[in-house]
């Protein structure tokens, strides 16, 4: 976990060192969280975890490279590679694509070693209330999983932060779900959840956000957590 940690700080020390000495167009944005539990998508994956990142953006376009690091022993690491574009139809309305590398590297078995999938999607603000509606087709788990949101920041002025609140729901359906188990599992389940988070700027650059979360899942096995809380902290450094 440390030399991932340090492997990124100094990738992201170099891009923003190059981007400020070239004055170039692309912008570099380092983020480093602390989790006390990893969910993806309303289903607990680890217990507490360093989620550090990179991530690279040129005009519309972005390329990035995020990690999940367990902390506790005996729980697999995660490593996505990822990149999109992003482009606004108006002022109010976006439209997104991307792709992104799940990597397992430590998984055994016949747990999913790495899949690959690719999302579209949109976004429309109106009165500062963000909507957002995606699709994403997993190639390797043969997983559609459709997903909503909405979202809205109330700003705190008097300490120059905002509160913000999100509210999550989605729907996922695979027909491989664990394609290196030798046998052909179909799984489907329901998901939603609330996120709250309060981002307060250190400066112009650097941002601090402490977040409360809450997921849940239904018709998937016993075996699963179906209900969790967790929160997080972390510092986002832009270049």
């Amino acid at each position: 976990m440390k030399k991932i940690v340090v492997f990124l700080a100094a990738l992201a020390a170099t891009l923003a060192a190059r981007a400020q000495d070239q004055r170039s167009t692309y912008s570099v944005t380092a983020d480093f969280t602390y989790t006390s539990d990893y969910v993806f998508r309303g289903i607990r994956q680890t217990d507490d975890a360093i989620q550090p990142s990179v991530e690279v953006a040129y005009d519309d376009f972005y390329v990035g490279f995020w990690t999940n690091q367990p902390i506790k022993r005996h729980q697999d690491d995660e490593l996505d590679f990822y990149g999109g574009y992003k482009y606004k139809l108006t002022p109010d309305l976006s439209v997104e694509a991307v792709g992104t590398y799940y990597w397992y590297p430590e998984a055994k078995g016949g747990l999913t070693k790495y899949s690959y999938e690719g999302g579209v999607g949109a976004t429309y603000t109106l009165r500062g209330i963000s909507t957002s509606v995606y699709y994403y087709h997993d190639f390797k788990l043969r997983a559609e999983t459709v997903q909503g949101s909405i979202g809205y920041s109330f700003p705190l002025e008097a300490i120059g932060a905002s509160l913000d609140f999100s509210l999550t729901a989605g729907t996922m359906s695979a027909r491989d779900w664990l394609p290196n188990s030798g046998a052909r599992v179909r799984e489907s389940y329901n998901y939603y959840g609330v996120d709250v988070s309060v981002p307060y700027k250190l400066s112009d650059k650097a941002t601090v956000t402490i977040g409360g979360h809450w997921a849940k899942n239904q018709n998937l096995p016993d075996a699963f957590d179906d209900n969790t809380i967790w929160w997080t902290a972390g510092l986002t450094v832009g270049f």
